[in-house]
């Protein structure tokens, strides 16, 4: 047995209870002790300084397998300038063997306001075949060896979006070795324990037929310090069902992204003529969902602007409301609701996987959201407090690797919101993180609070984010998985 003391443990809402120690015997939690410590002499006493201990906080949608193995590619985040990302690439081409991946790029923040081309990455990059991928994830460019490697591209324009720019990124990720592809699991695992999760939900394979590494990871699961529930990003739902998943999709596209003019919008784009793009036809996605939910898997689909996700709704809408509840279908990211289409989403009974950090970054009068949609749109963004007064749970993550994988920067960004009524709670914020993440894997009988008889996944935090806080200087101090110790900062 395992004494857990010398904390505040969070239970509902808050701190204010009189626990003062967790009981912990098998990996669960055993009983919550109100001052009998010393009537257990025999249990292991592991002191928690003064923390502040909360359930084991959950990211519901990573893309951890880039993510990690981007933490040795190139960040391209702080370049203000062409000369600044040539120079990081030109170092990386000395080093590198047989390719690179450059990421995080957004063509808004530096002064040329434009990608690279091919031949400015030939000149700097001769060496190694290299990704360049703008910061959503949803455009990229190659050099011409990588072009040269990738096979089936259509496109002959430079900047990739859509299917192609999906067939640059999986056809240079799908061929890693499989020490690659764990060591890459291992290094997400790592950022999401300092970022203070013990359980994220990841996509695995290539977002149309092949569910590549899928196995891989599970069959060596055991040996990572965080749970992953994995996603079979596919369509291929045969295949779901042989890998006795209980889920497919994750970033299965309804359409792209606002940063890349791919969002599919019911009306054009403030700076573009364009509305973006629907992937695919209506009668495409009611035929996929409704065979996904015949054998009783979960879905969850990428949509972001209104258009794209009013179409996946429609498909949702289509189902049984209870039953669409009760597998927990998803609207991943959900960006863009108006009220009307909030209320559909409502009436249909997905879930949205939304992402705080999101507005965080890019919301306000003045964001990037307002510059790209204009302000009164930008505003129906992200729509958290809406969705909640609605009776719609929600569920968080960070897209990672496209936001941090920081619990912190997520609880700020939801309680924070620029729209003061799209904020939640302090309480409301913690919980999209614990219980309605837990709820969305179909385990909120198994993890997600402090309670007797829940497995012992413990956050230990030097801070209270039930009061004012600096996300920035927020740390993990430890994270405990089934009752073993597995991150404790150094």
């Amino acid at each position: 047995m395992k004494l857990l003391r010398n904390a505040h443990f969070y239970l509902s809402n808050g701190f204010e209870n009189p626990v003062t120690a967790l009981l912990i015997d098998q990996g669960r939690i055993a009983s919550l002790l109100e001052g009998k410590e010393d009537t257990l002499p025999d249990a292991e006493r592991v002191d928690l300084h003064g923390a502040w201990v909360y359930p084991g906080f959950i990211d519901a949608h990573t893309h951890s397998f880039s993510g990690g193995l981007y933490q040795n590619g190139v960040d391209l985040s702080a370049c203000t300038c062409l000369d600044e990302v040539f120079t990081l690439l030109s170092e990386a081409d000395k080093s590198a063997r047989d390719r690179i991946f450059a990421w995080r790029f957004a063509e808004e923040n530096i002064r040329e306001k434009r990608f690279p081309t091919v031949n400015e990455l030939d000149r700097v990059c001769p060496r190694n075949q290299l990704l360049l991928r703008r910061i959503d994830g949803h455009s990229c460019v190659l050099n011409s060896y990588a072009r040269r490697v990738v096979r089936g591209l259509q496109s002959v324009e430079e900047v990739l979006t859509g299917v192609d720019n999906d067939l640059a990124v999986n056809w240079l990720q799908e061929n890693c070795t499989a020490r690659t592809i764990l060591n890459a699991y291992h290094a997400a695992a790592k950022t999401a324990l300092k970022g203070g999760f013990t359980r994220v939900h990841t996509m695995v394979g290539d977002a149309q037929q092949d569910n590549q590494h899928f196995r891989l990871v599970r069959q060596y699961s055991y040996k990572f310090p965080i749970s992953f529930e994995l996603y079979p990003q596919s369509f291929n739902i045969p295949d779901a069902l042989a890998l006795q998943a209980r889920r497919i999709g994750g970033c299965i596209l309804a359409d792209g992204s606002l940063g890349s003019h791919t969002a599919a919008l019911s009306s054009p784009y403030q700076d573009s003529p364009g509305v973006g793009n629907l992937y695919q036809s209506d009668s495409f996605w009611n035929e996929f969902i409704a065979g996904a939910h015949a054998n009783q898997l979960q879905v969850g689909v990428h949509c972001i602007g209104d258009a794209a996700i009013d179409q996946i709704n429609n498909a949702y809408l289509r189902l049984d409301p209870q039953e669409v509840r009760t597998l927990r279908h998803q609207l991943i990211h959900c960006e863009l609701t108006p009220d009307p289409l909030l209320e559909r989403i409502a009436a249909s009974g997905a879930t949205p996987v939304m992402q705080p950090n999101f507005d965080l970054l890019w919301g306000g009068d003045s964001g990037f959201y307002a510059h790209r949609l204009g302000v009164e749109r930008s505003r129906q963004m992200n729509r958290w407090g809406s969705f909640t007064r609605a009776g719609v749970r929600v569920c968080g993550s960070s897209d990672w690797y496209i936001t941090e994988l920081n619990i912190a920067m997520s609880l700020h960004a939801a309680i924070n919101h620029h729209n003061p009524d799209e904020r939640l709670t302090p309480a409301e914020a913690i919980r999209v993180y614990t219980e309605n993440n837990a709820w969305l894997a179909r385990a909120e009988d198994r993890y997600g609070r402090i309670a007797p008889g829940f497995e012992a996944d413990l956050s230990v935090m030097d801070t209270d984010f039930t009061q004012s806080f600096d996300y920035i200087q927020a740390r993990t101090t430890a994270v405990f998985r089934s009752g073993e110790q597995v991150y404790a900062s150094t």
